[in-house]
Protein backbone atom coordinates (compact mmCIF):
# COMPACT_ATOMS: atom_id res chain seq x y z
CA UNK A 1 0.00 0.00 0.00
CA UNK A 2 1.48 3.49 -0.90
CA UNK A 3 1.38 6.31 1.42
CA UNK A 4 -0.67 9.83 -0.32
CA UNK A 5 -1.49 11.29 3.17
CA UNK A 6 1.58 13.08 3.65
CA UNK A 7 1.86 16.22 1.51
CA UNK A 8 4.46 16.49 -1.18
CA UNK A 9 5.38 13.00 -0.73
CA UNK A 10 5.91 10.66 -3.64
CA UNK A 11 2.86 9.11 -3.29
CA UNK A 12 0.68 12.24 -2.81
CA UNK A 13 2.28 13.77 -5.98
CA UNK A 14 1.00 10.48 -7.39
CA UNK A 15 -2.04 10.06 -6.32
CA UNK A 16 -2.57 14.05 -7.30
CA UNK A 17 -1.07 13.61 -11.27
CA UNK A 18 -3.26 10.12 -11.70
CA UNK A 19 -6.41 12.43 -10.67
CA UNK A 20 -5.99 14.88 -13.07
CA UNK A 21 -5.55 12.06 -15.94
CA UNK A 22 -8.37 10.38 -14.91
CA UNK A 23 -10.17 13.34 -15.04
CA UNK A 24 -9.80 14.19 -18.19
CA UNK A 25 -9.98 10.87 -19.81
CA UNK A 26 -13.61 11.29 -20.95
CA UNK A 27 -12.57 14.75 -23.29
CA UNK A 28 -9.50 12.74 -24.65
CA UNK A 29 -11.38 9.56 -25.71
CA UNK A 30 -13.94 12.05 -27.31
CA UNK A 31 -11.74 14.07 -29.16
CA UNK A 32 -9.75 10.72 -30.27
CA UNK A 33 -13.53 9.38 -31.54
CA UNK A 34 -13.69 12.27 -33.67
CA UNK A 35 -10.07 12.06 -34.92
CA UNK A 36 -10.51 7.98 -35.80
CA UNK A 37 -13.80 8.63 -38.11
CA UNK A 38 -15.98 7.54 -35.15
CA UNK A 39 -17.89 10.52 -33.90
CA UNK A 40 -21.53 9.97 -32.28
CA UNK A 41 -24.04 8.46 -34.87
CA UNK A 42 -26.34 11.58 -36.14
CA UNK A 43 -28.96 10.42 -34.60
CA UNK A 44 -29.61 8.83 -30.66
CA UNK A 45 -32.33 6.22 -31.44
CA UNK A 46 -31.61 3.29 -29.35
CA UNK A 47 -34.21 0.86 -30.84
CA UNK A 48 -32.92 1.52 -34.81
CA UNK A 49 -31.84 -1.85 -36.25
CA UNK A 50 -28.38 -2.71 -37.56
CA UNK A 51 -29.60 -1.72 -41.24
CA UNK A 52 -30.14 1.38 -40.28
CA UNK A 53 -26.94 1.78 -38.16
CA UNK A 54 -24.78 1.02 -40.78
CA UNK A 55 -26.72 3.90 -42.90
CA UNK A 56 -25.79 6.23 -39.54
CA UNK A 57 -21.81 5.37 -39.66
CA UNK A 58 -21.75 5.82 -43.56
CA UNK A 59 -23.37 9.94 -43.08
CA UNK A 60 -20.55 10.41 -40.75
CA UNK A 61 -17.52 11.96 -43.07
CA UNK A 62 -14.07 12.12 -41.06
CA UNK A 63 -13.09 15.65 -41.27
CA UNK A 64 -11.31 15.97 -37.98
CA UNK A 65 -8.65 13.83 -39.13
CA UNK A 66 -8.57 16.44 -42.48
CA UNK A 67 -8.31 19.25 -40.06
CA UNK A 68 -5.17 17.72 -38.11
CA UNK A 69 -3.87 16.24 -41.16
CA UNK A 70 -3.60 19.62 -43.23
CA UNK A 71 -0.85 20.97 -40.84
CA UNK A 72 0.76 17.93 -39.22
CA UNK A 73 2.04 17.27 -43.18
CA UNK A 74 3.47 20.50 -43.58
CA UNK A 75 5.77 20.58 -40.16
CA UNK A 76 8.90 18.71 -40.52
CA UNK A 77 12.07 19.30 -38.66
CA UNK A 78 14.88 20.60 -41.17
CA UNK A 79 18.03 20.52 -38.58
CA UNK A 80 19.07 21.12 -35.02
CA UNK A 81 21.93 23.18 -34.24
CA UNK A 82 23.24 24.02 -30.68
CA UNK A 83 26.66 25.75 -28.86
CA UNK A 84 28.95 23.59 -30.38
CA UNK A 85 27.71 23.89 -34.04
CA UNK A 86 27.26 27.27 -34.51
CA UNK A 87 25.40 27.53 -37.85
CA UNK A 88 25.99 24.03 -38.75
CA UNK A 89 23.99 20.95 -37.82
CA UNK A 90 24.89 19.07 -35.06
CA UNK A 91 26.03 15.80 -36.04
CA UNK A 92 25.51 14.44 -32.49
CA UNK A 93 21.88 16.16 -32.14
CA UNK A 94 21.03 14.54 -35.39
CA UNK A 95 21.77 11.36 -34.62
CA UNK A 96 20.15 11.67 -31.51
CA UNK A 97 17.44 11.96 -33.61
CA UNK A 98 17.95 9.38 -36.09
CA UNK A 99 18.25 6.70 -33.41
CA UNK A 100 15.45 7.50 -32.00
CA UNK A 101 13.45 7.18 -34.91
CA UNK A 102 12.05 11.01 -34.29
CA UNK A 103 10.62 11.32 -37.98
CA UNK A 104 8.11 9.26 -36.83
CA UNK A 105 7.85 9.64 -32.76
CA UNK A 106 7.59 13.61 -33.40
CA UNK A 107 4.58 12.98 -36.19
CA UNK A 108 3.08 10.91 -33.55
CA UNK A 109 3.47 13.65 -30.72
CA UNK A 110 2.81 16.24 -33.09
CA UNK A 111 -0.85 14.20 -34.15
CA UNK A 112 -1.80 13.90 -30.45
CA UNK A 113 -0.93 17.71 -29.83
CA UNK A 114 -3.58 18.99 -32.66
CA UNK A 115 -6.11 16.56 -31.85
CA UNK A 116 -6.45 15.82 -28.16
CA UNK A 117 -4.47 19.19 -27.43
CA UNK A 118 -1.72 17.56 -25.92
CA UNK A 119 1.29 15.91 -26.49
CA UNK A 120 4.45 14.23 -24.50
CA UNK A 121 7.70 12.75 -24.84
CA UNK A 122 9.77 11.41 -22.77
CA UNK A 123 13.89 11.35 -22.29
CA UNK A 124 15.54 8.73 -20.58
CA UNK A 125 18.31 6.35 -21.08
CA UNK A 126 18.32 2.29 -22.67
CA UNK A 127 19.60 -0.92 -21.72
CA UNK A 128 23.18 0.31 -23.56
CA UNK A 129 23.40 3.76 -22.18
CA UNK A 130 22.06 5.52 -25.05
CA UNK A 131 19.58 8.29 -25.00
CA UNK A 132 16.06 7.41 -25.20
CA UNK A 133 13.54 9.49 -26.28
CA UNK A 134 9.29 8.14 -26.73
CA UNK A 135 6.27 9.83 -27.86
CA UNK A 136 3.89 9.29 -24.97
CA UNK A 137 -0.10 9.56 -25.88
CA UNK A 138 -1.84 12.31 -23.63
CA UNK A 139 -4.07 9.05 -22.39
CA UNK A 140 -1.38 7.88 -20.32
CA UNK A 141 0.67 10.93 -19.53
CA UNK A 142 0.12 13.80 -17.57
CA UNK A 143 2.00 16.83 -16.10
CA UNK A 144 1.72 18.90 -13.40
CA UNK A 145 3.30 22.64 -13.73
CA UNK A 146 3.52 25.61 -11.90
CA UNK A 147 0.63 27.96 -12.31
CA UNK A 148 2.92 30.91 -12.14
CA UNK A 149 5.51 29.55 -14.34
CA UNK A 150 4.20 26.92 -17.00
CA UNK A 151 7.33 25.82 -18.17
CA UNK A 152 8.35 24.21 -14.60
CA UNK A 153 6.94 21.12 -14.48
CA UNK A 154 6.53 20.10 -10.50
CA UNK A 155 5.51 16.19 -11.83
CA UNK A 156 4.85 13.98 -14.30
CA UNK A 157 3.27 10.94 -14.60
CA UNK A 158 3.04 7.52 -16.76
CA UNK A 159 0.17 5.16 -16.38
CA UNK A 160 0.33 1.75 -18.61
CA UNK A 161 -0.69 -1.95 -18.83
CA UNK A 162 2.51 -4.08 -19.58
CA UNK A 163 0.56 -7.69 -21.03
CA UNK A 164 3.96 -9.50 -21.00
CA UNK A 165 4.47 -9.45 -17.56
CA UNK A 166 0.38 -9.16 -16.50
CA UNK A 167 0.89 -5.80 -15.06
CA UNK A 168 -0.03 -2.43 -14.42
CA UNK A 169 2.72 0.59 -13.86
CA UNK A 170 2.66 4.23 -12.61
CA UNK A 171 5.92 6.15 -13.34
CA UNK A 172 6.24 9.25 -11.33
CA UNK A 173 8.89 11.59 -12.44
CA UNK A 174 9.69 14.31 -9.15
CA UNK A 175 11.90 17.05 -9.76
CA UNK A 176 15.50 17.77 -7.85
CA UNK A 177 17.25 20.94 -6.99
CA UNK A 178 17.46 20.89 -3.19
CA UNK A 179 20.80 21.97 -1.93
CA UNK A 180 22.56 19.94 -0.08
CA UNK A 181 23.81 21.75 2.96
CA UNK A 182 27.59 19.60 2.87
CA UNK A 183 28.56 19.58 -1.14
CA UNK A 184 26.46 22.41 -1.72
CA UNK A 185 25.06 20.52 -4.90
CA UNK A 186 21.81 20.41 -5.91
CA UNK A 187 19.73 17.17 -5.73
CA UNK A 188 18.72 15.29 -9.16
CA UNK A 189 15.17 13.95 -9.83
CA UNK A 190 13.90 10.73 -9.39
CA UNK A 191 11.65 8.14 -10.60
CA UNK A 192 9.00 6.16 -8.59
CA UNK A 193 7.54 3.14 -9.78
CA UNK A 194 4.48 1.47 -8.32
CA UNK A 195 2.42 -1.32 -10.21
CA UNK A 196 0.52 -4.16 -9.37
CA UNK A 197 -0.77 -7.33 -10.84
CA UNK A 198 -4.11 -7.62 -13.04
CA UNK A 199 -4.53 -10.04 -15.97
CA UNK A 200 -7.85 -8.05 -17.20
CA UNK A 201 -6.56 -4.98 -19.12
CA UNK A 202 -10.13 -4.08 -20.90
CA UNK A 203 -10.62 -1.89 -18.37
CA UNK A 204 -8.89 1.61 -17.46
CA UNK A 205 -6.39 1.97 -15.27
CA UNK A 206 -7.79 3.78 -12.19
CA UNK A 207 -5.12 4.37 -9.62
CA UNK A 208 -5.78 3.00 -5.92
CA UNK A 209 -3.22 3.57 -2.96
CA UNK A 210 -4.17 0.07 -1.83
CA UNK A 211 -4.08 -1.67 -4.93
CA UNK A 212 -0.74 -0.46 -5.76
CA UNK A 213 2.37 -0.70 -4.01
CA UNK A 214 6.24 0.23 -4.95
CA UNK A 215 8.23 -1.55 -6.91
CA UNK A 216 11.24 -2.95 -5.67
CA UNK A 217 12.55 -3.51 -9.40
CA UNK A 218 12.82 0.01 -9.87
CA UNK A 219 14.38 1.32 -6.22
CA UNK A 220 11.19 0.28 -3.72
CA UNK A 221 9.67 3.58 -2.05
CA UNK A 222 13.36 5.45 -2.35
CA UNK A 223 12.84 5.15 -6.18
CA UNK A 224 15.88 5.83 -8.95
CA UNK A 225 17.88 8.78 -9.14
CA UNK A 226 18.52 10.79 -12.64
CA UNK A 227 21.44 12.47 -14.07
CA UNK A 228 20.18 15.88 -13.96
CA UNK A 229 17.47 17.85 -11.59
CA UNK A 230 14.32 18.18 -14.33
CA UNK A 231 11.17 16.28 -14.77
CA UNK A 232 12.70 14.33 -17.94
CA UNK A 233 9.09 14.81 -19.71
CA UNK A 234 7.84 17.66 -21.99
CA UNK A 235 4.32 18.13 -23.02
CA UNK A 236 4.13 19.97 -26.49
CA UNK A 237 0.69 22.14 -26.13
CA UNK A 238 -1.83 23.45 -28.29
CA UNK A 239 -3.36 26.36 -28.19
CA UNK A 240 -5.10 27.22 -25.35
CA UNK A 241 -4.65 23.29 -24.67
CA UNK A 242 -7.40 22.35 -26.64
CA UNK A 243 -7.70 20.51 -30.06
CA UNK A 244 -7.77 22.13 -33.51
CA UNK A 245 -11.14 21.14 -33.94
CA UNK A 246 -12.50 20.70 -30.40
CA UNK A 247 -13.96 24.19 -30.65
CA UNK A 248 -15.76 23.84 -33.68
CA UNK A 249 -17.53 19.84 -32.86
CA UNK A 250 -21.12 21.48 -33.68
CA UNK A 251 -20.69 22.09 -37.27
CA UNK A 252 -19.25 18.72 -37.18
CA UNK A 253 -22.31 17.14 -35.99
CA UNK A 254 -24.11 19.62 -38.16
CA UNK A 255 -22.67 18.76 -41.47
CA UNK A 256 -22.92 14.88 -40.48
CA UNK A 257 -26.46 15.22 -39.54
CA UNK A 258 -27.12 17.42 -42.98
CA UNK A 259 -25.81 14.12 -44.60
CA UNK A 260 -27.36 12.03 -43.27
CA UNK A 261 -30.77 13.15 -43.37
CA UNK A 262 -29.61 13.38 -47.23
CA UNK A 263 -29.35 9.68 -47.22
CA UNK A 264 -32.20 8.91 -45.33
CA UNK A 265 -34.39 10.82 -47.92
CA UNK A 266 -32.74 9.13 -51.03
CA UNK A 267 -33.04 5.71 -49.62
CA UNK A 268 -36.76 6.13 -48.47
CA UNK A 269 -38.32 9.12 -50.33
CA UNK A 270 -36.03 10.15 -53.07
CA UNK A 271 -38.33 8.12 -56.01
CA UNK A 272 -41.73 8.37 -56.78
CA UNK A 273 -44.35 6.29 -54.55
CA UNK A 274 -46.90 5.04 -56.38
CA UNK A 275 -50.46 4.04 -54.30
CA UNK A 276 -54.03 3.02 -54.82
CA UNK A 277 -57.00 4.66 -53.52
CA UNK A 278 -59.78 2.18 -52.98
CA UNK A 279 -62.83 1.10 -50.77
CA UNK A 280 -61.89 -2.53 -50.22
CA UNK A 281 -65.19 -3.66 -49.22
CA UNK A 282 -65.85 -2.86 -52.74
CA UNK A 283 -63.16 -4.11 -54.39
CA UNK A 284 -63.94 -6.59 -57.75
CA UNK A 285 -61.62 -6.97 -60.57
CA UNK A 286 -63.11 -6.71 -64.34
CA UNK A 287 -65.75 -10.20 -63.78
CA UNK A 288 -67.23 -9.18 -61.11
CA UNK A 289 -65.20 -10.79 -57.69
CA UNK A 290 -64.38 -9.06 -54.86
CA UNK A 291 -60.36 -8.82 -54.60
CA UNK A 292 -58.60 -9.62 -51.12
CA UNK A 293 -55.07 -9.27 -51.64
CA UNK A 294 -54.50 -6.02 -53.28
CA UNK A 295 -50.21 -6.56 -52.57
CA UNK A 296 -49.53 -7.57 -56.07
CA UNK A 297 -51.75 -5.15 -58.40
CA UNK A 298 -49.18 -2.80 -59.04
CA UNK A 299 -45.89 -4.74 -60.54
CA UNK A 300 -42.59 -3.86 -61.67
CA UNK A 301 -42.50 -6.32 -64.76
CA UNK A 302 -42.29 -3.94 -67.48
CA UNK A 303 -44.13 -7.11 -69.93
CA UNK A 304 -47.09 -7.58 -67.48
CA UNK A 305 -50.38 -5.59 -67.22
CA UNK A 306 -52.15 -4.19 -64.62
CA UNK A 307 -55.33 -5.19 -63.22
CA UNK A 308 -57.17 -2.23 -61.16
CA UNK A 309 -60.17 -2.25 -58.34
CA UNK A 310 -62.96 -0.83 -59.92
CA UNK A 311 -63.32 2.82 -59.61
CA UNK A 312 -59.60 2.84 -57.92
CA UNK A 313 -57.82 5.79 -58.04
CA UNK A 314 -53.84 6.03 -58.89
CA UNK A 315 -51.94 8.39 -56.60
CA UNK A 316 -47.70 9.11 -57.21
CA UNK A 317 -45.73 11.36 -55.74
CA UNK A 318 -43.55 13.77 -56.61
CA UNK A 319 -39.61 13.20 -56.43
CA UNK A 320 -37.84 14.03 -53.63
CA UNK A 321 -35.74 17.74 -53.82
CA UNK A 322 -32.09 16.97 -52.30
CA UNK A 323 -30.91 20.40 -53.60
CA UNK A 324 -32.00 22.50 -50.23
CA UNK A 325 -30.04 20.05 -47.87
CA UNK A 326 -27.03 20.00 -50.57
CA UNK A 327 -26.80 24.10 -50.35
CA UNK A 328 -26.81 23.32 -46.98
CA UNK A 329 -24.06 21.20 -46.70
CA UNK A 330 -21.97 23.14 -48.63
CA UNK A 331 -22.85 26.55 -46.51
CA UNK A 332 -21.66 24.55 -43.36
CA UNK A 333 -18.31 23.32 -45.08
CA UNK A 334 -17.58 26.67 -45.60
CA UNK A 335 -17.99 27.77 -42.33
CA UNK A 336 -15.74 25.13 -40.74
CA UNK A 337 -13.36 26.19 -43.47
CA UNK A 338 -13.38 29.40 -42.31
CA UNK A 339 -13.26 28.92 -38.48
CA UNK A 340 -10.24 26.62 -38.87
CA UNK A 341 -8.70 28.57 -41.40
CA UNK A 342 -8.07 25.76 -43.72
CA UNK A 343 -8.17 26.73 -47.27
CA UNK A 344 -12.11 25.27 -49.26
CA UNK A 345 -9.94 23.13 -51.23
CA UNK A 346 -9.45 21.03 -48.62
CA UNK A 347 -13.08 19.88 -47.66
CA UNK A 348 -14.78 20.56 -51.22
CA UNK A 349 -12.23 20.91 -54.02
CA UNK A 350 -14.06 23.91 -56.15
CA UNK A 351 -13.33 26.95 -58.69
CA UNK A 352 -12.49 29.72 -56.18
CA UNK A 353 -11.25 33.37 -57.38
CA UNK A 354 -7.70 33.80 -57.29
CA UNK A 355 -8.00 36.26 -54.23
CA UNK A 356 -10.19 33.82 -51.79
CA UNK A 357 -7.56 30.97 -52.73
CA UNK A 358 -4.84 33.27 -52.04
CA UNK A 359 -6.27 34.02 -48.64
CA UNK A 360 -7.09 30.66 -47.29
CA UNK A 361 -3.86 29.77 -48.43
CA UNK A 362 -2.50 32.18 -45.83
CA UNK A 363 -4.29 30.72 -43.40
CA UNK A 364 -3.29 27.85 -43.32
CA UNK A 365 0.93 28.90 -43.78
CA UNK A 366 0.17 31.11 -40.42
CA UNK A 367 -1.27 28.11 -38.85
CA UNK A 368 1.58 26.02 -39.74
CA UNK A 369 4.21 28.80 -38.33
CA UNK A 370 2.12 28.93 -35.36
CA UNK A 371 2.34 25.14 -34.75
CA UNK A 372 6.17 25.29 -35.28
CA UNK A 373 6.43 27.81 -32.88
CA UNK A 374 4.49 25.66 -30.43
CA UNK A 375 6.20 22.14 -31.35
CA UNK A 376 10.16 23.64 -31.54
CA UNK A 377 10.22 24.60 -27.88
CA UNK A 378 8.88 21.19 -26.66
CA UNK A 379 12.22 19.68 -29.01
CA UNK A 380 14.39 22.30 -27.45
CA UNK A 381 13.57 21.31 -24.19
CA UNK A 382 13.66 17.73 -25.01
CA UNK A 383 17.00 17.98 -26.53
CA UNK A 384 18.32 20.13 -23.35
CA UNK A 385 17.31 16.91 -21.36
CA UNK A 386 19.08 14.67 -23.92
CA UNK A 387 22.18 16.67 -23.40
CA UNK A 388 22.02 16.49 -19.65
CA UNK A 389 21.32 12.95 -19.54
CA UNK A 390 24.41 12.63 -21.64
CA UNK A 391 26.31 15.02 -19.19
CA UNK A 392 27.28 16.93 -22.24
CA UNK A 393 27.38 20.12 -20.69
CA UNK A 394 28.26 22.38 -23.67
CA UNK A 395 25.58 21.20 -25.97
CA UNK A 396 22.66 21.70 -23.06
CA UNK A 397 22.97 25.20 -23.40
CA UNK A 398 19.44 25.56 -23.80
CA UNK A 399 19.66 29.21 -25.18
CA UNK A 400 21.89 27.89 -27.99
CA UNK A 401 19.83 24.72 -29.29
CA UNK A 402 18.11 25.80 -32.56
CA UNK A 403 15.12 23.63 -34.12
CA UNK A 404 15.18 24.52 -37.85
CA UNK A 405 11.70 23.61 -39.56
CA UNK A 406 11.28 23.19 -43.33
CA UNK A 407 9.20 26.36 -44.50
CA UNK A 408 5.62 25.81 -43.89
CA UNK A 409 5.14 27.06 -47.74
CA UNK A 410 6.51 24.68 -50.03
CA UNK A 411 7.17 26.15 -53.77
CA UNK A 412 6.46 24.90 -57.08
CA UNK A 413 10.20 23.63 -59.04
CA UNK A 414 8.99 26.45 -61.55
CA UNK A 415 8.89 29.38 -58.37
CA UNK A 416 12.45 28.15 -57.12
CA UNK A 417 13.85 27.97 -60.94
CA UNK A 418 12.81 31.38 -60.79
CA UNK A 419 13.92 32.84 -57.77
CA UNK A 420 16.62 30.91 -57.79
CA UNK A 421 18.25 32.78 -60.95
CA UNK A 422 17.92 35.91 -59.04
CA UNK A 423 19.13 34.78 -55.87
CA UNK A 424 22.47 34.24 -57.12
CA UNK A 425 23.90 37.87 -57.05
CA UNK A 426 22.90 37.83 -53.17
CA UNK A 427 22.94 34.99 -51.34
CA UNK A 428 25.61 32.73 -51.23
CA UNK A 429 24.96 29.16 -52.97
CA UNK A 430 24.50 27.34 -49.24
CA UNK A 431 22.00 30.12 -48.36
CA UNK A 432 19.77 29.50 -51.78
CA UNK A 433 19.74 25.88 -51.28
CA UNK A 434 18.26 25.90 -48.07
CA UNK A 435 15.94 29.03 -48.16
CA UNK A 436 15.13 28.98 -51.85
CA UNK A 437 15.04 25.92 -53.55
CA UNK A 438 14.27 24.44 -49.78
CA UNK A 439 16.80 21.38 -49.37
CA UNK A 440 17.37 19.89 -46.33
CA UNK A 441 21.05 19.93 -44.59
CA UNK A 442 21.77 16.17 -45.97
CA UNK A 443 20.56 17.41 -49.56
CA UNK A 444 22.99 20.52 -49.23
CA UNK A 445 26.00 17.99 -48.16
CA UNK A 446 25.46 16.35 -51.36
CA UNK A 447 25.22 19.08 -53.60
CA UNK A 448 28.36 20.24 -52.42
CA UNK A 449 29.81 17.08 -53.01
CA UNK A 450 28.70 16.72 -56.20
CA UNK A 451 29.65 19.90 -57.90
CA UNK A 452 33.47 19.34 -56.04
CA UNK A 453 32.79 16.36 -58.06
CA UNK A 454 32.14 18.08 -61.27
CA UNK A 455 34.75 20.93 -60.83
CA UNK A 456 37.37 17.94 -59.98
CA UNK A 457 36.49 16.79 -63.18
CA UNK A 458 36.71 19.60 -64.98
CA UNK A 459 40.22 20.03 -63.99
CA UNK A 460 40.98 16.70 -65.41
CA UNK A 461 39.65 16.96 -68.44
CA UNK A 462 40.59 20.65 -69.09
CA UNK A 463 44.16 21.47 -67.26
CA UNK A 464 44.87 24.61 -66.30
CA UNK A 465 47.02 26.56 -68.51
CA UNK A 466 46.01 24.08 -71.60
CA UNK A 467 43.97 23.26 -74.40
CA UNK A 468 41.11 20.57 -74.50
CA UNK A 469 42.46 17.28 -76.48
Amino acid sequence: MIDVTVTNSPGWWMLKACRKREARLPRLEKLDAYHRGEPPLPTGNKAAGDAFKKIQKQSCTNLAELIVGSVRERVAIRDIRTATSGDQVDDKAWKIWLENGLDIEFADVLENMLALGDGYMIVGLDEDGQVAITGEDPRQVVTIHNPVRQSQVRAAVKVFHDPDVSKDYVYLYLPGGQIDEVTGAASNARRYVASRERRNKRTAIIFHAAGFSWDEDFGGAEGEELSHPLVPVVRFRNRRGVGEFEPHIDILDRINHDVYNRMVIAIYQAFKQRAIQVDEAEAEDGNGHELDNLEDVLTSDPGSWLQLPFNSKVWESTQADLQGILSASADDIKLLAAVTRRPMSLFAPDNQSAEGASFTREGLTFAVEDKQVRAGQGLVDVFHLAFLTLGDEDRADKTSIVVGFKPAERYSITDKASAGTQAVSVLSKRTTMREVYQFTPTEIEQAEAEAADELLLMQEVTPAGGNQA
